[in-house]
């Protein structure tokens, strides 16, 4: 134990200041995870003290006491009052426990994916998936609350070592979502946050993303922007789009004028709508559309009223289904997708091994503007 005490890994340094790194305590978990399955600590050995720890990694004593904790959660060690902490298992049976316990599965629930978005998300998940030896569940809930109460209440008779989710839009939280957190059932919400709900989340940074894209056309002389989005009160992602479009405005000190926002769109005469509103409004020379399908009305609308997508009329949205040509009159906001199911899969299976949920912080991931 002498060299493992006086030795400084050349590994915690290195992903200290790394972007999005994991918290130290975890980075410490790891690294003494690794010592015990390469056998380099061995049944019976001590691990370092607390005050070790703190020394060795320089962090502070309650970082150590952490990681050490997660440890004997997990029962790779036994923490013994007044002696220290000791391993428990022998190197070999350890690893078959913890493959054995990769092996579950891990439950991705969907309200819904097409080319726009949640393809490349879907597969990226299912890659992250596959790298830690997780099998992938999918369920679809088709945005409905009853479909989602149903696959949630259908995972008690699986082996789900974890839940990945798109909570459906609704008025209310889903009383499904609340019993799972009641059972300690770990849980990583994608894409949307439900606030208020001691459950970590990954999403794009909405407000930023938005904010930063409105700007833009403010700059480039626009001052009459329309906002077409579906219902945004009980919407997370929505929301945050729509405060990210009025803060362009505010911090720009242009005036926003509230007729130009258009919302609750999600029925069948949205093309209408959309419609009646712009040639209502003739003076609105660009536009924000918080999804893509609504940006496709606003385009169809534009038919509609015998007009074209041209340069003297911008129009935003996000997300955008890569083929290539056809919406080129179109400037997006390009989600990150593969960024966001890695870190979802990386912070759920840090839940798995021992993490509470209360200790891990949102993920907000930038949004990429495309000309």
């Amino acid at each position: 134990m002498a060299n493992l005490r006086n030795q400084k890994p050349d590994v915690l340094p290195e992903r200290e200041n790394a972007p999005n790194a994991p918290p130290r305590y975890w980075q410490i978990y790891e690294h003494l995870l690794h010592e015990l399955s390469s056998g380099k600590l061995k049944p019976g050995d001590m691990l370092p003290s607390e005050k070790e720890l703190c020394e060795q990694f320089q962090v502070s004593r309650i970082t150590g006491k952490k990681a050490l904790e997660m440890l004997a959660a997990n029962d790779f060690i036994s923490r013994q009052r007044g002696k220290g902490s000791f391993v428990l298992e022998t190197p070999a049976s350890m690893e078959e426990r913890k493959k054995a316990a990769s092996f579950r599965a891990v439950a991705f629930l969907l309200s819904t994916f097409d080319d726009f978005f949640g393809k490349r998300l879907l597969c990226s998940v299912h890659a992250a998936c596959e790298a830690l030896g997780y099998h992938l569940l999918l369920k679809l809930t088709h945005e409905s609350p009853a479909e989602e109460e149903k696959a949630l209440r259908a995972l008690d008779s699986e082996n789900v070592a974890g839940i990945l989710m798109i909570p459906v839009h609704g008025e209310h939280y889903n009383a499904e979502i609340l019993r799972q957190i009641l059972k300690k059932r770990p849980l990583v919400f994608v894409d949307r946050k439900m606030m208020g709900l001691p459950v970590p989340s990954v999403s794009t940074d909405n407000v930023s993303a938005t904010e930063i894209a409105v700007r833009g056309l403010l700059e480039k002389g626009h001052r009459n922007i329309a906002f077409y989005s579906g219902t945004v009160v009980h919407t997370s992602t929505l929301k945050d789009r729509q405060l990210g479009f009025t803060m362009a405005f505010a911090n720009t000190g242009f005036s926003l004028n509230p007729d130009y926002i258009c919302e609750d769109l999600g029925s069948q005469n949205d093309l209408d709508v959309i419609v009646k509103h712009l040639s209502g409004h003739p003076e609105i020379s660009a536009a924000f559309a918080s999804e893509f399908r609504i940006a496709m009305l606003v385009k169809k609308a534009f038919a509609v009223l015998g007009r074209q997508l041209t340069s003297d009329f911008a129009l935003l949205t996000f997300d955008h289904p890569c083929y290539e040509g056809e919406f080129a009159e179109f400037t997006c906001l390009c989600q990150n997708e593969e960024e966001m199911g890695r870190r979802s899969v990386e912070i759920l299976h840090r839940i798995i091994q021992g993490e509470p949920n209360m200790s891990v912080a949102d993920v907000l991931i930038p949004a990429e503007l495309l000309p």
